[in-house]
């Protein structure tokens, strides 16, 4: 059984959805003279483009692109365009991460994170059901969050811990229940309090990693992880990968 981007012939049996959940909100644009929205940009960029790709995730891994600021919206490939999810095709918002073609992100407007991350659920769940109805082997998706800034209400507030409860709620049991893997990752000018009440174990500040050093990590997690491997172990994975690149990292500013 086949479908029209992957196959057995590429040698791999298993297919792993990722979802990415972008931080588009207005703080993306600071600072004025290096905005982290370009950085962003430019590491999406040069990472699809196919050369930090193995030839094992070009074959098994497929991404979808999810963007929230003031409103979530998904990248439809078919039309090449950031779009709300009602007005996209379903079917098609997960590609091969080698055909993966990013949009140019701009910042402004809330951080919607909450609403993200249940339309994510959402997706994720779909296309786990879609490619098991296909016959086609798959592994649980992934869903990395990746936000600068604290989650809001639609007047732009600070949420507080206890109004994430219920999108908390849904995170742990989908990961209980073995649907998919969440990872929240907080770069500078993250609010890690909300973060750890959104996802307890896999909260993760990186404030001194770029974003495509974080893109490897987590591309590479995906790669490493076997199929039965619960999601705290694959938390706790993480961190101490975060641990060691953060060693790395001093040890090469100290011999500079």
């Amino acid at each position: 059984m086949s479908t029209p981007d992957f196959g057995p012939a590429q040698g791999y049996d298993e297919q792993q959805p990722v979802v990415l959940l972008l931080d588009t909100s207005d703080s993306m644009g600071r600072p004025a003279e290096s905005p982290r929205i370009d950085e962003l940009n430019d590491a999406l960029a040069r990472w699809f483009d196919g050369e930090q790709t193995t030839p094992r995730l070009r074959a098994r891994v497929e991404v979808c692109l999810i963007t929230f600021d003031s409103r979530v919206r998904v990248f439809d490939p078919g039309q090449g365009l950031l779009v709300p999810v009602e007005q996209a095709t379903a079917d098609r918002l997960f590609v091969p991460v080698h055909r993966m073609r990013p949009p140019r992100l701009r910042a402004s407007g809330l951080t919607r994170m909450t609403e993200a991350v249940e339309t994510a659920l959402d997706l994720a769940r779909d296309r786990y059901r879609t490619l098991q109805d296909r016959r086609v082997p798959v592994r649980r998706p992934f869903l990395w969050v990746l936000t600068d800034g604290a989650p809001s209400d639609a007047h732009g507030h600070r949420m507080d811990p206890a109004a994430l409860a219920g999108t908390a709620r849904k995170v742990r049991l989908g990961e209980e229940q073995g649907h998919f893997v969440l990872q929240a990752i907080g770069v500078r000018g993250a609010d890690l309090e909300l973060l750890q009440a959104l996802a307890p174990k896999a909260a993760l500040m990186l404030e001194h990693l770029n974003f495509g050093q974080i893109l490897d990590i987590l591309f590479q997690s995906s790669d490493r992880v076997t199929p039965d491997k619960a999601a705290a172990d694959i938390h706790r994975e993480m961190a101490d990968q975060v641990k060691r690149q953060e060693r790395l990292r001093l040890l090469e500013e100290k011999y500079q």
